[in-house]
């Protein structure tokens, strides 16, 4: 299936920057006076707006994300100085400045003159009537919900990178919210990242392998008597003491929301 790309918006920021000498490259080319929208100075207006296509790779993981892009249309209309403010990734950028730069315009005005001036530009990726975009917009909105093996579930995407960029960060933010949650599976792989990243916080990662038993994850038997050998008395202690506090607040939690949704009929 052949992805449809739509450019939602071409944003002037101009006013946004005061008046500069850009120089552009190479540095032997004459230097650009770049001027303000407003006050006398009219907007350029797109008239040739070559598409962007997607890359293999965003294709291929139904990604989908809006560039943004700065850059300097001049007294000629046409782009330079380009440079992605927001990065999506995946390819992604370099097809929208590809784009871009091809990009012509009738230019900016002064009292009828033509100026150069500074243009923010978002360029959105969209893969219309895609499965794989489908399902992720439906597995974003029970994350957003707070479902926590849709978090655990997303997680895994980001640590892999199969339909999202590679990001650890994330990963690891939705992978400790579903952990929080109880979810045992989540529990047990946050300790395993603890541990194989070379954290020293093992009453932490114990914590989370004692949980993850709790709740019957198979492979925390042996993981949780291999950490408890490594350790001192008194991080077993505070592992220990902090596993019962969190499976408690757990515990707590679940009869909350048994009793919400007693109150509501059974409706989730």
């Amino acid at each position: 299936m052949k992805p449809t790309r739509m450019i939602t918006a071409v944003t002037m920021v101009a006013a946004m920057f005061p008046p500069a000498r850009v120089h552009s490259q190479p540095q032997s080319e004459p230097t650009i006076s770049v001027q303000k929208i407003g006050h006398g100075v009219t907007p350029p207006r797109l008239k040739y707006q070559p598409e962007p296509e997607y890359s293999e790779k965003a294709r291929a993981g139904g990604y989908e994300g809006v560039c943004t892009l700065s850059l300097i249309v001049g007294v000629d209309g046409k782009t330079s100085n380009i440079r992605v403010v927001n990065a999506i990734g995946l390819g992604l950028d370099e097809k929208a400045v590809e784009a871009v730069r091809n990009w012509r315009f009738d230019p900016a005005r002064k009292d009828g003159v033509p100026v150069a001036v500074q243009l923010a530009v978002e360029v959105d990726f969209h893969l219309y009537g895609n499965p794989t975009t489908a399902k992720m917009a439906e597995l974003r909105k029970k994350v957003a919900a707070g479902d926590a093996r849709a978090e655990f579930e997303l997680a895994n995407d980001y640590f892999e990178g199969r339909k999202l960029p590679r990001d650890e960060k994330e990963g690891m933010v939705l992978l400790e919210k579903a952990s929080n949650q109880g979810l045992s599976q989540a529990q047990f792989m946050l300790a395993e990242r603890l541990i194989h990243a070379g954290s020293t916080d093992y009453p932490k990662a114990y914590m989370w392998y004692a949980l993850a038993q709790r709740g019957g994850e198979k492979h925390s038997n042996k993981a949780l008597k291999k950490l408890t050998a490594q350790m001192t008395p008194d991080q077993l202690q505070a592992g220990r003491g902090a596993s019962r506090q969190l499976a408690y607040l757990h515990t707590i939690n679940l009869r909350d929301r048994e009793e919400c949704l007693t109150r509501s009929g059974g409706q989730d």
